[in-house]
Formats: C-alpha cells, sequence, structure tokens
C-alpha cells in the first residue's frame, strides 16, 4: 500500500474534537511512550471533557511495571488529580483497554446511565481503537475518539523507526479485522 493511502486511512479523520464524556479511556502504552498518551489525555481533561480517566494497562513490555501505572504517573505529574484517574492493570491490548474498562466502569456506576465515553490514544492508533470501542460497547453508549498531534505523525512515521512500526501494525491488524468480518471496510479519500 502506498504512503498517501495509508496517511488517508490513519490520519485523515478528524478526532481532535473534545467532546464531554462521562469517562475518558487512555489506552496503554510502553513506558517510554506514556508520556505522550498522558499529554494528550491531560489536555482533554483539561478542557473538562470528563471528570475520570481511565489509564488503561498491564504489565505488556516491561514485566515491572503496569502501563497503567506509568500513565497514572505521567497524568498525577501534569496536574490531573489522583482521584480522578482509574488504573486499569489487566489489559494487555487494544481490544482488553476496552473490555477491561468496560468492567472499571461497571464497578463505578451503573452503566445503563452511562451515555459517552472518549478513547484516547495517539493518532497512528486512534481510528482501530474508535472502531473497537464502537464494536465492543453497548450500542446505548456514544463512544468518540480524541488525539493530538496528527500532522506531526502524519510526517514523523515515514522517517521514525518507532512510528513506522507502529504504523505498518495498525495497517496491518485493521486489513485482519476488516477480512474477518469484525469491522467493516472503510472509504478513504485519495
Amino acid at each position: 500500500m502506498d504512503l498517501d493511502k495509508i496517511d488517508a486511512i490513519l490520519f485523515s479523520e478528524n478526532y481532535g474534537k473534545a467532546v464531554k464524556s462521562d469517562f475518558a479511556i487512555v489506552c496503554g502504552t510502553a513506558p517510554e511512550y506514556a508520556k505522550t498518551r498522558a499529554e494528550i489525555a491531560d489536555s482533554f481533561y483539561k478542557k473538562g471533557c470528563t471528570e475520570k480517566i481511565i489509564a488503561s494497562g498491564a504489565a505488556v513490555s516491561d514485566k515491572s511495571v503496569t502501563e497503567c501505572s506509568v500513565l497514572k504517573n505521567e497524568l498525577i505529574k501534569l496536574g490531573v488529580p489522583e482521584e480522578d484517574v482509574i488504573e486499569e492493570p489487566r489489559a494487555y491490548d487494544t481490544i482488553q483497554n476496552m473490555t477491561c474498562s468496560l468492567t472499571e466502569i461497571c464497578k463505578r456506576t451503573d452503566i445503563m446511565r452511562v451515555e459517552s465515553i472518549t478513547v484516547i490514544t495517539e493518532p497512528f492508533h486512534i481510528k482501530r481503537a474508535f472502531l473497537l470501542a464502537k464494536m465492543l460497547f453497548p450500542e446505548f453508549i456514544k463512544i468518540y475518539g480524541y488525539t493530538e498531534g496528527v500532522a506531526f505523525q502524519r510526517k514523523a512515521w515515514k522517517t521514525d523507526e518507532r512510528l513506522n512500526k507502529c504504523v505498518k501494525n495498525e495497517m496491518e491488524i485493521l486489513k485482519q479485522l476488516i477480512d474477518k468480518g469484525r469491522i467493516e471496510d472503510f472509504e478513504y479519500e485519495d
């Protein structure tokens, strides 16, 4: 697939609009990249768009620390009150970020009263995270996606080794989900 098509699929939709939500879920990542996702979640929080952030992620790449604890620490450093961050330490992948976060929400409130949830992650990851959330959460809950830094990642993934691997991985997983009929094939603009 050519670079323009990848850009159109992963970086063309606008997930930059912050919409007030009952909960926000920030998807886990390796500890060395947690600050980026925490900064995006902090921005969303400080816009007054949620009162509770679920930091999701098990001890995946670094077995000595959970991704959620690193995210929580980063959020607290940025000024998010500790009591407004919920740790979800069981998720080993994006699907589990959603399902395990749903469990955390159900522990804290009547799920039938939840009207909206925003999924927060980096630009290269937001399309899949958003689509999975829409698929896995109850239909009566409105799902939003939020990210920042799209223009930077759209440019940087072509030269940055980590982002390049992440983008290629996202495209492969999206293709698998489409091939298995889990998500609908989507159109992209040329």
